[in-house]
C-alpha cells in the first residue's frame, strides 16, 4: 500500500493518492471530488477545470437556484451524482437540488487500508440531509487505473426512487480535434422520440468526432443498448487515452455531454 499524503488548497484539504502511473486527487469536504488524474509519464491531467476551479472553502454564494449554486461550486474533475440527476424535483415533500446532494456533501474519511501492495485508497463517508440516505465511497489508485466505488443505504422506513450516476468531465489537451470518442454503445437517443445508431445523430452529426474549441458546438445525449459497459477519450497525437468501464447491470446508460462554446 503507499500512503496517501495531505495538502490544503484554499481552505480545502486534499488527498493525494499516487500509483508508478498516475496522480489522483480527491477532496472529501466537497462531495469526494476527484479533482485530477494525470498521467505520469507525460505529466498530462486528462480532466477538465471550470475557470474558476475549486471555490475558497466557506465562501459568500450569490442567490440563485440549486443550478447555480452547483455550478458556482463546481470545480470540474469527477462527481457522484445521487440520489437526483439533471434539473431539481420535488421527492417525498422535499426538494432535491440538481445532480442531488450527494455532489456538494462533505464526507469523513479515513486511509483505505485494504487496498494491494502499490495500491493507494481512501475511503469516504457521509450522511444525506434531504433523503434517509448514507453513502459510502471508495476511490482507489493502482497503476494506469482509477476505481471508484460506492454503496447507498436506505436509512429510512421506505423505499425511495433516486437515480444515480457519475460525472467525469474530461477536457484538452486530451479533448481537442485530434481526439476522438468511443463506445460500445449501439443507440443514441436525442429525446425520447428520436433513436438513432451509434455514433450519428439525427441529422447526421458524428458524436465520436471532437470539434474545435469555440467552434460554437453544444451536445447533449444518452447512449443505451451497450455491448459491454465501455467508453472512452482517444488521443493519438498524444499517445493517450482515457477509458470508463462499468457495470451495466447496474447502469445501463451514459450521459454524453459535450461544451465547445455552444449556447
Amino acid at each position: 500500500m503507499t500512503e496517501p499524503s495531505v495538502s490544503t488548497y484554499r481552505g480545502w484539504e486534499i488527498v493525494h493518492l499516487t500509483s508508478d502511473q498516475l496522480e489522483v486527487d480527491v477532496v472529501p469536504g466537497k462531495g469526494g471530488d476527484v479533482t485530477s488524474v494525470r498521467w505520469r509519464p507525460l505529466g498530462i491531467d486528462v480532466l477538465w477545470r471550470t475557470r474558476w476551479g475549486l471555490r475558497p472553502r466557506g465562501e459568500h454564494t450569490t442567490v440563485g437556484s440549486s443550478e447555480a449554486l452547483l455550478s458556482q461550486a463546481y470545480p470540474g474533475g469527477w462527481q457522484t451524482v445521487f440520489p437526483n440527476a439533471g434539473s431539481p424535483s420535488i421527492e417525498h415533500g422535499v426538494e432535491w437540488g440538481m445532480h442531488g446532494e450527494a455532489w456538494l456533501a462533505s464526507y469523513d474519511w479515513a486511509i483505505d487500508d485494504g487496498v494491494s501492495p502499490g495500491a493507494a485508497g481512501v475511503e469516504l463517508r457521509t450522511d444525506l440531509v434531504r433523503s434517509p440516505f448514507s453513502v459510502v465511497k471508495r476511490v482507489t489508485v493502482e497503476g494506469p487505473a482509477v476505481t471508484v466505488t460506492e454503496t447507498a443505504t436506505n436509512d429510512g422506513a421506505e423505499p425511495v426512487e433516486v437515480t444515480w450516476s457519475q460525472h467525469p468531465a474530461f477536457g484538452a489537451p486530451l479533448v481537442g480535434p485530434a481526439a476522438r470518442v468511443e463506445a460500445a454503445a449501439r443507440t443514441v437517443w436525442l429525446d425520447p422520440a428520436t433513436p438513432s445508431a451509434w455514433p450519428l445523430l439525427p441529422g447526421g452529426a458524428d458524436l465520436s468526432r471532437v470539434p474545435a474549441p469555440g467552434s460554437g458546438v453544444s451536445r447533449l445525449a444518452f447512449l443505451a443498448d451497450f455491448a459491454e459497459g465501455r467508453a472512452g477519450i482517444v488521443n493519438d497525437e498524444l499517445g493517450l487515452r482515457a477509458d470508463l468501464t462499468w457495470d451495466t447491470s447496474l447502469m445501463p446508460h451514459a450521459w454524453y455531454w459535450l461544451e465547445a462554446g455552444g449556447i
